[in-house]
This record gives C-alpha cells, sequence and structure tokens, in this order.
C-alpha cells in the first residue's frame, strides 16, 4: 500500500506541474494580448490624429484659404472680371 500511494503521489506532483507550467504560459500570453491591445489603441488614437490633420488641411475651406492667399481669385469671380 505504500508503493502505491508514493506512485500517486508522484502522479499527483506531475500534473500539479503541469498544471503549474500552463498557468504560467497562460499568464505570459495574456500579459502579450494586453501589450498588444495597449499599442492598437495608441495605434489608432494616432491614426484618428493624423486623420483630423489631414482633413483640416486638406478641406474645402482650407483649399480656398491657401489659394486666396496666394492670390488666386474663386472661379465665379475670375468670369465676372473678363
Amino acid at each position: 500500500m505504500n508503493r502505491v500511494a508514493l506512485r500517486w503521489g508522484y502522479l499527483y506532483l506531475v500534473v500539479l506541474l503541469l498544471v503549474s507550467g500552463l498557468g504560467l504560459m497562460a499568464q505570459k500570453e495574456r500579459m502579450q494580448l494586453q501589450d498588444y491591445r495597449n499599442r492598437y489603441a495608441q495605434l489608432e488614437r494616432d491614426r484618428a490624429a493624423l486623420l483630423r490633420d489631414y482633413q483640416a488641411r486638406l478641406s474645402n475651406r482650407a483649399v480656398a484659404r491657401w489659394a486666396e492667399s496666394q492670390g488666386m481669385v474663386p472661379m465665379s469671380e475670375g468670369r465676372w472680371a473678363e
């Protein structure tokens, strides 16, 4: 009976070590996933800021202001000047 109990004890120890190793791997992957999510969120914020900047610089009003500052006149005013 002593040998049987010892074998079950070893089996329990091996299973415990396997489950512990699996848990450590799962925690590591979870931390990496959290890092990826944080990086993705930062990239989304950067993308939104770049899109706002792009739209501010290339909107119709921004282009019209730039054109007027360069001395260009709108087409409707140009037709009447002829």
